[in-house]
């Protein structure tokens, strides 16, 4: 089944050394000395660092364990350009000019990441932090592809793009692995994280950034690492507020045990033509054979086949039983979802354009309720009330794996903090994805905010010239927002109090169109939520 495919589709000397002030090398360049060693950026509207090794490589021996130290060097190095994407399979509808879907780009050395900062930052400026972790289902998307330098110009803030581990590399459990290590395997993209997450606490007051004021934020599965990494008792104090947009954090099917992911991925070893106790022959497997290869089986529509896994050392409890509990970090959260999410799993399944049959819809249903909840969702979710099957899997996808979910985040974290909840809803949101024939338009679909906060163009979602006057200007609020709860844990300006705490009563959500940013209080009855959290899908 092609679209269930696609669904599956963030020392000694050192006080010495970040005391140094910010030293123009020439007109365009820019060095600062980091823990590792001086380091040479480009100097333009603001200070950039591309390439910055937060790890050592993770191949060889490295390969499946957690990230190990960067080394030094002596010699000032170059930061002007960025390094390769960890490995990922291309996908058809997101190939870039030049790629052909299929083919694996990127390779194991990858753990880095970029740093903007203002031109006039020094190690005095303590600008606050936006730590940024992409998405892309835990198998695709890089640092590189999100430009922050018109976040960190606009706001005087600085601004971390990462890479982490991905797909088998990042998230590979197995019974040897496990017991090489003491006891757990999987999550090294979020060891990752938390490794890029020490090395900014080390080392961006050189570039004039705040450690001390730190948030973290990502989309989609970075969005779900940041609900990872609020769990994790080894993030902890590792920063200081969190915005989560289009997360997955309590999504059906993504509850995945160390055990369970451990079972299922033995099959994975031996399609890899390793035996899954071989940790010799699975470390010498070419990384385009690691991405290409799948895991065998069959699993609910939303499950992310690699993601993070549960009952470890890590992430002692799943993130639903953790929030519900109140193990978390307790730190201001600003969390958010788009209007029309499921609209873009729809275009991944057809690339073509080809309509999507009822048959189809009906399997689609089941896989993401689950067959004994198929008949109560088909009801709930006629395709002749919204036309073709497209549109109803579209909405009910967003209701069941992203609106509501996020609704269930926010109820349980609202007890402990301050959250401030939104939905991005720009009915024609600018996109460079082609919409199929049998759905009215991408609307505000999985992703598409991304333009609007960051203002740049996002490679292979969105191109920022194609924004018209009124989406300017939302994307001026939206994008505002963000940086102010960058900066104060609270989205609202200095003096304004419009966009008021989440609340479970009130199950307040400010909602983000080209017309107006208001607050809803129908967030819940619109998107269905009383019915899918009655379900209690896990």
């Amino acid at each position: 089944m092609k679209w269930k495919t696609a669904i599956f589709l963030s020392v000694s000397w050192l006080s010495t050394a970040l005391a140094q002030t910010s030293t123009p090398v020439t007109a365009d360049k820019v060095t600062v000395q980091t823990t590792q060693g001086a380091v040479i950026g480009t100097q333009g509207t603001v200070n950039t660092f591309l390439g910055l090794p937060y790890a050592a490589p993770p191949l060889g021996d490295l390969r499946w364990k957690p990230p190990q130290p960067p080394t030094s060097w002596i010699a000032p190095r170059s930061a002007t350009t960025f390094s390769s994407q960890c490995p990922q399979a291309v996908i058809g509808l997101f190939a870039l000019p030049g790629e052909t879907p299929g083919e694996v780009r990127g390779n194991e050395d990858c753990l880095y990441l970029n740093v903007y900062a203002p031109k006039t930052a020094t190690p005095q400026s303590h600008l606050p932090v936006m730590f940024w972790i992409h998405g892309g289902a835990f198998t695709a998307g890089s640092a590189s592809t999100y430009d922050g330098s018109i976040l960190a110009e606009k706001n005087d803030m600085v601004v971390v793009t990462v890479n982490y581990r991905l797909g088998a590399l990042g998230f590979l459990s197995l019974p040897a692995l496990s017991a090489e290590s003491g006891g757990e395997s999987g999550n090294y993209g979020l060891m990752d994280q938390q490794a890029a997450l020490k090395w900014v606490r080390q080392n961006i007051a050189a570039f004039g950034g705040d450690p001390q004021r730190v948030t973290v934020a990502g989309e989609s599965a970075g969005a779900m690492s940041i609900c990872a990494q609020l769990t994790s008792p080894q993030a902890a104090g590792l920063f200081e507020g969190a915005i989560l947009q289009s997360g997955l954090c309590t999504s059906p099917g993504n509850a995945v045990t160390l055990a369970d992911a451990a079972q299922r991925n033995v099959r994975y070893a031996s399609n890899l033509g390793c035996r899954a106790d071989d940790l010799v022959c699975l470390r010498n497997v070419d990384p385009a054979k690691l991405a290409l290869t799948k895991v065998p089986g069959l699993r609910p529509a939303s499950n992310l086949v690699w993601s993070p896994v549960y009952a470890s050392g890590l992430l002692p409890l799943t993130l639903q039983d953790a929030f519900a509990q109140g193990k978390f970090s307790r730190i201001p959260v600003m969390s958010g979802t788009n209007h029309d999410e499921g609209r873009l799993f729809v275009s991944v399944a057809s690339p073509e354009g080809k309509p999507i049959s009822p048959v189809l819809y009906w399997g689609a249903a089941g896989l993401t309720a689950g067959a004994g909840n198929a008949v109560n969702v088909l009801s709930k979710y006629p395709y002749r009330r919204y036309g073709t099957p497209a549109l109803a899997f579209a909405t009910l996808f967003t209701d069941a794996v992203f609106s509501c979910p996020a609704l269930r985040v926010d109820d349980a974290l609202s007890q402990y903090v301050p959250v401030y909840a939104f939905e991005f809803a720009d009915p024609q949101a600018a996109t460079t994805i082609k919409s199929p024939a049998d759905l009215p338009g991408m609307g505000s679909a999985h992703s598409s905010s991304l333009v609007y906060a960051f203002q740049t163009s996002v490679p292979g979602l969105a191109d920022s010239a194609q924004l018209s006057p009124a989406q300017r200007s939302l994307s001026d609020l939206f994008s505002s927002a963000w940086a102010t709860f960058v900066k104060t844990g609270n989205p609202n300006p200095v003096g304004k109090t419009d966009w008021r705490a989440y609340s479970s009563e009130r199950q307040n959500v400010q909602v983000f169109t080209p017309s107006s940013v208001q607050e809803s209080t129908a967030f819940a009855a619109e998107h269905q939520c009383p019915f899918w959290l009655g379900l209690n899908l896990k």
